[in-house]
């Protein structure tokens, strides 16, 4: 439960506060007329961090003067052509919605369409006052961006970055335990059972990216260095896939039935993952603090033990199999601490302010357009089929009354699903809520206390609690927990409607406030038909999207010698990460769905196993990487690839049948499924043991070198095939069949 008392929300609140009363009086001060949006801009650009203050006020500012230019040469091309300009204003309001989905400067296409919508709207009733009206709508924004920038300047500016770090020092803290409590389980004399990675840990690539994208908005370091901080990212999202795939190879040789790990050999793993523990609490230190030999020291010891494992006396009393099976987990601890060597060299790279050299920064694939269509589009049209519901029923019918708040409101909605790209947590409905909220809220201050009031001081003295108490809630609680507050800020200022000459009316109060509620009604309308789903029936959707991208990337990257592997590879992890988000969003939802069909600790199990996989096979591919192209020739080839790649696509299948068409009727025939499918991994065992004998009879007649690295290849395929099958144990403990709810 998010606590409620936050000293940085106290301090974010009085500066927000500050702000939009600033923002009233120089705007009153300077006789503009309904200049509502000079506080808003305040209200929706003030965060805890100067920088990000300033981008996105910069932002603001081009968006803003982008639109006005925009909605000013139609308006002087197609003033007499009513229909040409709603459907021209129509497109223009679909094209920015559809650019925000996907690019750096969503903000400022978020600002093209508000004001765009705005100043069409306004200028419809009064064509010849466009070009003033469009000249009042930007100043107010940029006054609005002066006042935040001096109020943020003044009072106790603070800089990005700090929960960037806090985050990754945490992750590599639960890092360090797994791998102390690894180590202790293997020579503990009780023999408990081998730890697995942390909901947390799995979880801990996701956030760091969006900490990342806040922090790139704030700090200048972070924007200058965003591909070295993404290294770092991917250089711990390494070791996790590494660490879940040794792992899986461990407890086959530490607790499967033919375990065969002795004391010694034990000791020596227990010791090799103890030095990586003093190596990552090295890396943990600032880098400027932390000696680099003791940590090379750690990781020389950690080879030791690890080199200690594939001596020939311990090696000669174990078969063909155990010997492969050692020589896979050797190579996969090998690839474990050079990933952390790695770390260690993008955090002192991070340390002194210098990038990576380029051929070690990670590459930045774009989405293909199929995949922009899908996910950009469907906001883009809803955009423009509300934009043109509302002006006809403004034209047609004269409601809403105050027809440009709206259209307003409705294109702002669309924009803020849009930005918060999350349908699961339904932004929208949130606002919305907040928006009626701060209806009733403000009818007693606008309707009781406002006409006593004489002169600016008092208006702020009673305005200062209502907009504080609101503005504190947006600070202290995290979405989308806040987003009724927000709602409520918004209602909050545009309810009031300060003027020069101010005047106070209860019907234009409820003409303004049934326009805005009628805006948000219409909007939210189109996404329930569009959009709305049960999180459940989300969930089931999300997770045979997931399976599918896996599928798909399994099918790609399968051969080795293509030249573009990198490329491929970065392409297939940005939509696993995109779909990995989604999962994120929707699980607690879905947890707590009713009627209670299964237990929360289903879907928890559910999404870790998934979370799981994906790691194992980024871990897979990402060991191959290196030995892609021409390279390939340098290795010891087999068939273990050519063997597994077919079971793993049959087993993704199998999973993708049984969540297809989870319907009652199709229930009996589709429940052994997952356990058919499974099947074929044990069909496959005989001919892997075979195969890896013969990679280490291979390894002892030859190069030992080239066969080390397909053990250790072939180690993360058998990781691949134990994450399958947790996979398939999650699934089978949920009633899917029981989850299906009727849309409407």
């Amino acid at each position: 439960m998010t606590a409620l008392w936050s000293p940085p929300a106290l301090l974010s609140a009085l500066k927000t506060t500050t702000g939009i009363l600033t923002a009233w009086g120089i705007v009153l001060w300077l006789q503009w007329p309904d200049p509502f949006l000079a506080p808003l801009a305040v209200l929706f650009l003030q965060t805890p961090y100067l920088g990000a203050s300033l981008r996105k006020g910069l932002m603001r500012v081009l968006g803003t003067l982008a639109g006005a230019l925009l909605v000013l040469g139609l308006l002087a091309w197609l003033i007499q052509e009513r229909w040409p300009l709603i459907g021209m204003l129509s497109l223009v309001l679909a094209g920015a919605i559809y650019q925000m989905r996907h690019s750096r400067y969503a903000y400022a296409w978020l600002m093209v369409a508000i004001t765009v919508a705005i100043i069409a709207a306004d200028a419809a009733a009064r064509p010849e006052l466009a070009f003033q009206l469009a000249v009042y709508r930007t100043s107010e924004a940029i006054i609005g961006i002066l006042v935040v920038l001096v109020i943020n300047g003044i009072f106790w500016p603070r800089s990005g970055g700090i929960a960037y770090h806090q985050t990754y020092s945490a992750s590599l803290a639960a890092l360090a335990e797994h791998l102390r409590a690894t180590a202790s389980s293997l020579i503990d004399p009780g023999r408990p059972a081998l730890p697995r990675l942390a909901s947390s840990l799995l979880k801990a690539p996701t956030q760091l990216r969006e900490i990342l994208t806040a922090a790139a908005l704030d700090t200048g370091s972070f924007r200058r260095l965003r591909r070295t901080y993404e290294a770092q990212i991917q250089g711990l999202t390494g070791m996790l896939g590494t660490l879940a795939g040794l792992g899986e190879n461990l407890r086959l040789a530490a607790e499967h039935e033919r375990a065969f790990l002795s004391l010694r050999q034990r000791r020596h793993i227990a010791a090799a993952l103890a030095a990586l523990n003093r190596a990552l609490a090295q890396l943990r230190s600032a880098p400027q603090a932390a000696r680099p030999d003791r940590l090379a020291a750690s990781l020389d010891r950690a080879r030791r033990h690890g080199d200690a494992l594939l001596s020939a006396p311990a090696l000669a009393v174990h078969s063909g199999r155990e010997s492969a099976l050692l020589h896979a987990f050797a190579g996969q601890l090998g690839r474990l601490i050079e990933l952390v060597d790695a770390q260690h060299q993008t955090s002192l790279a991070i340390a002194a302010g210098r990038s990576l050299p380029r051929s070690e920064l990670p590459l930045e694939p774009q989405p293909p357009l199929s995949e922009q269509l899908r996910t950009a589009l469907p906001n883009a049209l809803l955009v423009a089929v509300i934009f043109w519901t509302l002006a006809l029923t403004w034209i047609q019918f004269q409601w809403p009354p105050s027809g440009f708040l709206g259209v307003l409101m409705g294109v702002v909605l669309i924009g803020i699903e849009t930005l918060q790209n999350a349908p699961a947590l339904e932004p929208g409905r949130r606002i919305a809520l907040g928006v009626a909220l701060g209806m009733l809220v403000t009818a007693p201050v606008y309707l009781l206390l406002m006409p006593q009031l004489q002169g600016f001081a008092e208006l702020a003295l009673v305005l200062f609690p209502l907009y504080f108490s609101i503005s504190y809630f947006i600070h202290a609680l995290t979405p989308p927990n806040n987003l009724p507050f927000t709602g409520m800020g918004l209602m909050a200022i545009i309810m009031v409607s300060l003027e020069p000459q101010q005047t106070f009316d209860a019907v234009s109060y409820f003409d303004t406030g049934l326009s805005v509620l009628t805006g948000f009604a219409v909007a939210l309308i189109f996404l329930s038909i569009a959009q709305s789903l049960p999180p459940r029936e989300r969930l089931r959707r999300l997770t045979l999207q997931l399976l599918r991208l896996l599928q798909r990337a399994q099918t790609d990257l399968a051969d080795l010698s293509q030249t573009d592997f990198a490329a491929q590879l970065a392409r297939h992890e940005l939509g696993l990460r995109e779909s990995l988000k989604a999962l994120d969003q929707v699980a607690p939802l879905a947890a707590k769905a009713r009627p209670a069909t299964g237990d929360p600790e289903q879907v928890q199990a559910l999404t870790d196993a998934l979370q799981r996989l994906v790691l194992t096979i980024k871990g897979l591919h990402r060991a191959r990487a290196p030995w892609s192209g021409g390279a390939r020739a340098r290795i010891l080839q087999t068939t273990l690839g050519k063997t597994l790649s077919p079971v793993i696509l049959q087993t993704l299948e199998g999973f993708s049948l049984r969540l297809e068409r989870p319907s009652a009727r199709t229930s009996i025939s589709t429940t052994t499924s997952t356990t058919t499918s499974t099947a074929a991994l044990d069909d496959a065992r005989r001919l892997v043991v075979a195969e890896l004998e013969r990679l280490d009879q291979a390894r002892r007649s030859g190069d030992e070198t080239p066969a080390v690295y397909t053990l250790m290849i072939a180690g993360q395929y058998i990781a691949v095939a134990h994450a399958l099958r947790n996979l398939a144990a999650s699934l089978e403990a949920i009633d899917w069949p029981a989850w299906r709810v009727s849309r409407f």
